[in-house]
């Protein structure tokens, strides 16, 4: 898996909203990966299945947006795993699915936040 974000889509991002929207969507990220990549280890730990659909779901549209392709891919089939009843019962195909996950998010993480360095709060 690369650790690239796509450039057409970071190019419409910034022909839409310029750096600064870059930037807020790699803000948004860096800081929920963390918290949803723990919200699925919990939700795996206690086999709430909800819990790890929509922390999948969230990081999977937050991924997307941004052109993180290979972390939205890997969200979208732990959503679509855990979704799936035969899927979750599966633990083994579970655990490998967030484990892709975590390994995505780990290859583009740095680039993400560079990109989110950029970001500029305002009051």
């Amino acid at each position: 898996m690369t650790a690239e974000l796509q450039s057409d889509v970071l190019a419409r991002l910034r022909e839409e909203g310029g750096a600064e929207l870059i930037a807020a969507l790699a803000a948004l990220l860096a800081r929920t990966a963390p918290a949803r990549m723990a919200l699925v280890t919990h939700g795996l730990a206690t086999e709430d299945r909800a819990v790890v659909v929509r922390a999948a779901h969230s990081l999977h549209s937050s991924a997307a947006n941004l052109g993180a392709r290979d972390l939205a891919k890997a969200a979208s089939a732990l959503e679509q795993l855990a979704e799936s009843a035969d899927g979750w019962q599966d633990r083994d195909a579970c655990q490998a699915a967030a484990a892709a996950v975590a390994q995505c998010w780990s290859d583009v993480a740095d680039s993400v936040r560079r990109l989110a360095a950029a970001h500029v709060e305002t009051p």
